[in-house]
This record gives C-alpha cells, structure tokens and sequence, in this order.
C-alpha cells in the first residue's frame, strides 16, 4: 500500500515510491519499453490522469531512466504535465522530475524552468521536502552557472526546509551534505572566506557521520582552495595532494584535474619551479587523455598556470601559445553564455523586455539628473559665496581693524558653510551610489520574474509571480523613499507644534501594508499630558517611520507586537516605541546607528533606516536612547527638549 488511509500525495510519498520502483527494476526482466508505448495510447486518449494512471507513470520513468530512454522519458513527461491539470500534487512531482531529466542532458535552462514551476507549486501545497528538494536544484543550476549569490539564496532557503525527520535516508543525508558544500564554495567564490568554512566543515562533518570517506576526502579538497585562496599554502598543500590521489585512483577526474592545478600553482608561488612543471605535465595528461569532462573554468585555470609558468622559466613561445588558448577558451565561454540567453528569448516577449530596460534607463537618468542639478546649485552658491567674499575684502580693506576682523569672521563662516555643503554632496554621492547597488537586487528579481513568467501559462502560477512582482516593486519604492529621506534631512526644518498622535496615526497609515504582511498589533497609549510638542514634523515622522518599520521587520515572534507611548519630563518631550522582537546585541549599541550598518548580510533593508531616524533627531538637538534584552524585545525613546533653540 503506497500511502495510509488520509494520507496526501506530497512530494515525499512520490518520491519514495519512484526510489523504491528504481531500486527495484532489473532491465534484463522488465519490459518497460512495452509498458510505454501502452501507457502514452492509454494517456492520449485521457482526459485527465488517474491516481492509477499517475503511479504506473512513475513507475515507468524510473524504468526509463534506468535504460536511458531519455526521449521516451520526455514524451510520458510532457502528456503527464498537460494531463495532471489542477492536481498539483502529480503536477509538481513529474515537473521534478522532468527537470532532473533536462539536468542530466545539460540542458539548464529549461531544467530551472521546471524546478521553478515545481518549487512555486510545492509553495502552494506547503510541501517543505518538496521545496528543500526543488530549492537544492535550482541552488546547484545556479552555482553550476556561475551564479552564486542566487545559488547562496536558494541553497540558505532550501536548508530552511529540511526537517530532521527528512535525514532519515542516505539519499537526503546527503542531499543535506551537499547543500552545505554549495554553499561554503559560492561563498568562497565570493571571497566571504569565514563562511565558506562553516558550511564546508559541516559538510566534511555530514560526510564522515555518513562514513563517506571518499566524498569527506573530495569536500577537504574544497576547504583546501578556501585555504590557497587566502594565501595559506601549508594548509592547503596536503588536502590537495590527498584529494588528488584519492581522486584520481577512484577515477573522478575532474577533481583530480583541479586539484594537481592548485597544487601546480601553490609550487609556482613558492618559486619551485620544478615541482610545479612536473605536477603541471599531470595535469596536461588529464587533459589529453579525459579532456572532454572538463569544465571551461577548469580550462581557463589550467591555461592560465601553463602561461604563468612558462613565462616564469623563459620560454615565452610557449607561454605564449598557453595565453592564446586561455583567450579562446574564454571567448568560448563568453559565447556560449551569450548564446544561451539569446536562445532564451522569443519574439512574443521581445517588447516587455525592451521596455523593463527603457523603464529602468529612465530612472537612473532621473536619478542622475536630480544629482547633477544639486551639484550645479551648489556650485552656485559656492561661486556666489566667494564673490561677495572677495568683493568685500576688496571694499572693505583699508577699514579699521574692526571691520577687518567681522570680514575674517565672514571668511570663515563661509568657509564652512562650503564644507558642510561639500559634506552633503558628499554623502549624497554615497547614498545614490548605495541606493543603485540596492535597487539592482529588486529589478534583478523583477528580470528573474519575467524570464518565469515567459515559460508560465497556469493561472494560478501567473497570479503567483504577479504577487511577487508587486512585493518586489514596492520593495523598490521603499529604497527610493529612504534616499528622499535622506535628500530632505539636508533642507532647512523650522521648529512648529507637533501633535504627536496624529503623526502617529499618519506613520501607522504609511505601514499598513506591512503591519498586515506581518499581522502585527500596534498598540499607541494616549497621554494626555504628553500631546503637543515643539519640533519639526518632518524631521519627526522620519524617526517615528524607521523605528516603527525596523520594530515590524525584525521579530522573532509569531504576532509581532509594537508599543508606542509618549511622555514628558522637566527638560524633555519623550516617544517611547518598544517590540518583542530580536533584541539587539550590546557590542553594536555603538554601531547600529551607523550609515548601511546591518548586523548580518541575512537581514533584510539597506540599513539606512535608524541612521536616518538618528540623523533627523539630532536637527532637533535631540537623542534616541536604546535598550534591549536579547529574544525580548528592544526599545527605542526618542528625546526631544521641550525648549529647542
């Protein structure tokens, strides 16, 4: 019996079936050539896919694949998609499965397309092994095409769903160890060396439990790169040279060949010149002998240490030919990616693509308009400033010493008021240039989108991505507001009363939609005393919004709650916002009001939020006082003087 009374298709149940189907095939006695031909009549002249229908289609891929019968594969693949219609369940798993297909006939692009289809439905179903499975081959396409901060997202998002309960096979456990290893080596790719350790010890430390001495030996080899990358060649000396022997005596070439090229290159900075010829003709008879199970990566690696050292022992001919090869493997590269993604695209589509760039021209031209027009007025003004200067020490100079003293004093305000207004420039440069680096991950995603949306016709999924792209753009509009912000802090704020309570309520309106997202409560106590107080509006909702979105993003709780209370003293007017979430470490008390500080890569918003909050308040001669106590809460009071000057 496939499932107990109750129990629902999801991707575990499926897939435990398809595994115990394979395993239990001999293609010497299984006519499952037959079973195909009578199984895509039967489905051909269906409607719909049966539950009976659903099972005997897994069977029978597990059989196909085992004799790679890989066309047969896809055929019964694609009638079963078409015919699964609103069963999810079924849909999901032979979109799983077609893209392993697609995977293993190195055909990338339309693999990730499945794997995306699958992962959105599996979202839908709340399928968390569906999702770590689908999440490992999206992160692994990735990585595999050089894209490692997406691979970092979704190997970070798939190892969220493994569960312990899934560890329960071999299969998953190491599934589970080779998450750790994506990750650690995209991380190393991306020179973030602490955490390329972490994940890949875990992975050295899954593999020993699982006593895979082999794959433990192969991951060391990893760790060893991580090691040459920083320059340490002691320590990767000998988890190379091991990873080579073991590699080569079990016939995995490919580690094999990149291992002896590090080992070659580590002799070559030592100035072991002939350490490093002799391991470099290893690696040349990998190459001769096993060349078309290399990677243009590990070419490009090879080509790039024959140039260094022929160049190194004088024989430029030579080194020469090694650079002309490295130039051509690269252009092969450069063109193949190029052909990939022209393949990609269809005439259907051409237009909204032409015109996601044109939209995004047009802002960074606005941006940069708006940038160059405050340099040009302030320019202006310095020019001006320097003018009048100099036309009254011209007038003024034969005056008394008085007069020549207030000149002096002019001067010098000036002067300061040109290195404040050079200061504002300044970091007006930083935040457009820190505002565009944060706004390409949105319209990268919204590109992302757009590349699914071409290859989705469900409804379902379509309203789906829809979503998504809605969450992305406002995800945008949020960044561009924070560089507003920033750009009205530097204008001049005239003190006015505030009432308080309606600020309150204008900053809780602007949060709706994340007070929803989060369903949070927001509680605001009314003090009567505490009502009015003599500020700048402005100045005061830019605090007030920040605090209260950095309160609604980081909790740690399932309901989010957020106090707001005000209150008065002798000298000061206070505005007290406390939450349950997180809580903020003592060490960063010091930091955390620092421009685009975040205490992790992981958190979420430019980090620009409390700094402006701290920035608009000292305008008002004011401070915001912090405490917090760790997985309880943390609280902001905000304290302006009830006298400003």
């Amino acid at each position: 019996m496939l499932k107990a009374e109750g129990e629902k298709y999801d991707f575990g149940v499926l897939h435990n079936y398809y595994l115990q189907q394979e395993n239990a095939i001999n293609p010497d006695t299984t006519d499952g050539i037959q079973d195909f031909y009578y199984l895509r009549n039967t489905l051909l002249q269906a409607d719909s896919l049966s539950e009976e229908q659903a099972l005997k289609v897994i069977n029978n891929i597990a059989y196909l694949n085992r004799v790679d019968s890989f066309e047969m594969a896809h055929t019964l693949l694609n009638v079963s998609i078409f015919l699964s219609g609103t069963n999810s369940s079924y849909r999901a798993y032979f979109l799983f499965l077609k893209g392993n297909l697609l995977r293993a006939q190195n055909n990338d692009v339309a693999a990730l397309e499945c794997f995306l289809k699958s992962a959105l439905i599996h979202g839908e179903n709340n399928d968390e092994k569906g999702l770590a499975y689908t999440n490992y081959d999206i992160a692994f396409l990735n990585y595999r095409s050089n894209n490692y901060e997406l691979a970092l997202n979704y190997g970070q998002k798939g190892l969220q769903y493994f569960k312990p309960q899934y560890l329960l096979t071999r299969g998953d456990s190491l599934r589970y160890s080779s998450f750790h290893n994506i990750i650690g080596i995209s991380y190393r790719r991306l020179s973030e060396y602490d955490s390329a350790l972490v994940y890949i010890d875990k992975a050295i430390q899954m593999n020993l439990i699982l006593g895979d001495s082999l794959r433990a030996i192969i991951t060391k080899g990893n760790k060893a790169v991580v090691f040459y990358e920083q320059g340490n060649y002691e320590k990767a000396l000998p988890y190379l040279v091991e990873d080579y022997k073991v590699s080569l005596r079990n016939q995995i070439y490919g580690s094999a060949f990149n291992a002896s090229i590090h080992i070659g290159n580590i002799y070559l900075r030592q100035g072991r010149l002939a350490k490093a010829d002799s391991v470099f003709d290893v690696s040349t008879q990998l190459l001769l002998t096993k060349k078309d199970m290399f990677g243009v990566q590990s070419l490009l690696e090879y080509y790039s240490l024959g140039f260094q050292l022929k160049k190194q022992q004088g024989e430029m001919e030579e080194a020469k030919q090694f650079f002309t090869d490295l130039a051509l493997v690269q252009d092969k590269s450069d063109s193949l990616r190029k052909r990939k993604e022209f393949d990609q695209l269809n005439e259907k589509y051409f237009m909204e693509r032409e015109m996601t760039k044109l939209q995004l021209l047009q802002k960074t031209n606005e941006l940069q308009s708006t940038h160059l027009k405050l340099r040009t007025t302030i320019l202006i003004i310095i020019a001006f400033a320097l003018i009048v200067v100099l036309w009254y020490v011209y007038v003024l100079r034969h005056k008394n010493r008085k007069i020549d003293r207030l000149n002096e004093l002019l001067e010098v305000k000036v002067s300061e008021r040109t290195t404040r207004l050079m200061e504002i420039n300044k970091e007006l440069d930083n935040y457009l240039y820190r505002a565009s680096h944060d706004i390409r991950r949105p319209i990268r995603t919204l590109l992302g989108l757009n590349n699914v949306v071409k290859f989705t016709e469900d409804p379902k999924e379509l309203k789906s991505l829809f979503e998504m792209v809605y969450d992305t753009a406002m995800n945008m509009d949020e960044m561009l507001f924070k560089l507003q912000m920033a750009y009205e802090l530097n204008n001049s704020h005239e003190i006015e009363e505030v009432r308080i309570y309606d600020l309150i309520d204008d900053s809780m309106k602007g949060m709706e939609r994340l007070i929803e997202l989060k369903q949070a409560v927001v509680t605001v106590e009314h003090n009567e005393k505490a009502e009015v107080v003599k500020a700048n509006n402005a100045l005061l909702k830019i605090a007030i919004d920040n605090i209260l979105e950095n309160a609604l993003i980081y909790h740690n709780q399932e309901t989010p709650e957020v106090r707001i209370s005000t209150d008065i003293g002798k000298y000061y007017f206070y505005v007290h916002i406390e939450d349950n979430g997180y809580g903020i470490p003592e060490e960063y008390y010091g930091k955390i009001f620092n421009s685009y500080f975040k205490i992790s890569n992981k958190t979420q918003g430019s980090g620009l939020g409390l700094f402006l909050a701290h920035k608009a308040i000292s305008f008002l001669a004011g401070e915001i006082v912090l405490e917090s106590v760790i997985n309880e809460g943390t609280k902001f009071t905000i304290k302006i003087p009830i006298s400003p000057k």
